[in-house]
């Protein structure tokens, strides 16, 4: 093997080829950008080839070059593999008489080269990839201001190459974050600092599937809120349009927020929001649907009558009170019913309690077809129940006591192949909210009741305040 090929390693050339692979700097680098300077480096320096080449593990590739017209060749034919191995440049002034390069094909055949100077192309002071070459076919020497030329030259076609690489740097971390955005489960979007969209995944799109289309880097938030509001994305905002949308946008404004929201469909969401440092926005969209409808089945579990499905005794005097307060306010009349099913003892004594329980069931969905929506009926003891009626004078509430007491004895209940002929009693107070509490109504109704009770059964009595 002759002297030529006999060049050192650099300590760290296994990092540098890896380095070298990573940039892909072969395929991807703008090969113009390197013919300019290899222009002016030429022209400069007079010089009649000047080269921009890389070096790898076995070939050296040529990727800007003046004066010939190779593309690649073998690394040992080469004199830049000693350039990559020093920080300095490597300057050869009569390669005949250099035995490194005196037999080397370049030097005995085209391009007889005769003079040689390489500058390495240091990439962030750790790795020279390859080298910045001038190459004449007469022996010369470089001159100080010539030596700092080449350094400069070389210098800037490594700015190139730490151009490329942070660009690249940049579109990878690009292409992660937005890959590692798209496999969160939850809806994700950034807003800048003027809260203009940056970006969402897939998932807060097909969360706001009613808008979807329009959701494009640059749009407003507050464009993207009246644009829902618009197409009915929020059932809450319907009827109240624009205080809907300030409301909104006065928590978007907030630091650090926390909401929930309604969507179509009975879907509800959680929106967490925070500021970044740099004053933008950026938001989850978690989806609490399924924990909403639990929180209203336990708080449906909490408050009714496991036999009936009407209200249970605790929130029924919850209403009450909030009755009486309200009324308070507005002075709107009011009325409350007891009422006791007569004789329910007996049914349970001689058809069991499976059949009194029956019997309940029946009359409570009786009772509801007499009620007004917004009429509260609750279960109150074992055959106890009271009715709140709101915004209801004392005509309005006989007339209902009166059809209450009709369905429950026209048509016997049939149990267990038995009809079962049912009455009930009725005590009938109306609210006075000056004097009322939950207690004093609640007692005034249970006087009117036994009062009823003992004149008989299968009536009903008006308590005064």
């Amino acid at each position: 093997m002759n002297k030529m090929r006999d060049y050192p390693l650099p300590d760290n050339e296994h990092d540098r080829l890896n380095q070298l692979e990573s940039l892909r700097i072969l395929d991807t680098l703008q090969e113009e950008a390197f013919n300019r300077i290899t222009r002016i480096a030429s022209h400069t320096l007079d010089m009649p080839i000047a080269l921009v080449n890389f070096v790898g593990a076995d070939q050296q590739w040529f990727k800007a070059k003046v004066g010939v017209d190779i593309s690649q060749m073998p690394r040992d034919h080469g004199f830049c593999s000693h350039t990559i191995c020093s920080n300095e440049i490597l300057e050869i002034n009569d390669a005949t008489k250099d035995p490194r390069y005196a037999d080397n094909p370049l030097v005995l055949g085209g391009p007889n080269v005769r003079f040689y100077a390489g500058a390495p192309l240091c990439v962030n002071n750790t790795y020279n990839l390859g080298t910045l070459s001038i190459i004449d076919t007469k022996p010369r020497s470089l001159s100080a201001d010539e030596r700092i030329l080449l350094t400069d030259f070389a210098a800037m076609a490594t700015e190139l190459i730490e151009l490329h690489q942070t660009t690249q740097r940049a579109i990878k971390a690009e292409e992660r974050l937005i890959d590692a955005v798209e496999t969160i489960p939850d809806g994700f979007v950034l807003f800048d600092k003027d809260d203009k969209l940056v970006m969402c995944n897939q998932r807060y799109k097909d969360i706001y599937s009613e808008t979807a289309e329009y959701l494009l880097p640059g749009m407003l938030f507050s464009d993207m809120i009246r644009k829902g509001v618009e197409c009915g994305q929020y059932p809450e905002a319907i009827g109240n349009e624009e205080a809907w949308i300030e409301n909104r946008l006065e928590r978007h404004r907030e630091s650090n927020s926390t909401l929930e929201q309604q969507l179509p469909g009975d879907r509800w969401l959680r929106i967490q929001e925070r500021r970044t440092s740099e004053g933008g926005m950026v938001g989850f969209r978690v989806d609490i649907t399924q924990l909403k409808r639990q929180q209203r089945e336990l708080s449906r579990l909490a408050w009714t009558d496991g036999l009936t499905n009407c209200l249970n005794r605790r929130r029924f005097v919850d209403l009450v009170n909030g009755e009486i307060n309200r009324g308070q306010r507005s002075n709107t009349p009011g009325a409350l019913i007891l009422i006791d099913i007569d004789h329910f003892k007996k049914i349970n004594d001689v058809f069991g309690h499976a059949a009194g329980d029956q019997v309940l069931v029946e009359l409570v969905k009786r009772w509801n077809i007499e009620l007004r929506e917004y009429d509260q009926l609750a279960r109150i003891g074992g055959e106890e129940f009271a009715i709140l009626l709101p915004q209801c004078d004392d005509n309005g509430a006989e007339l209902v006591v009166e059809r209450l007491l009709k369905i429950t004895s026209d048509q016997p209940i049939r149990v267990k192949g038995v009809d079962i002929s049912i009455t009930m009693s009725a005590g009938l107070i109306m609210f006075s909210y000056r004097e009322d509490t939950v207690d004093t109504a609640l007692a005034r109704a249970d006087e009117a009741l036994y009062t009823a009770k003992r004149q008989g059964r299968n009536c009903y009595v008006t308590k005064a305040a």
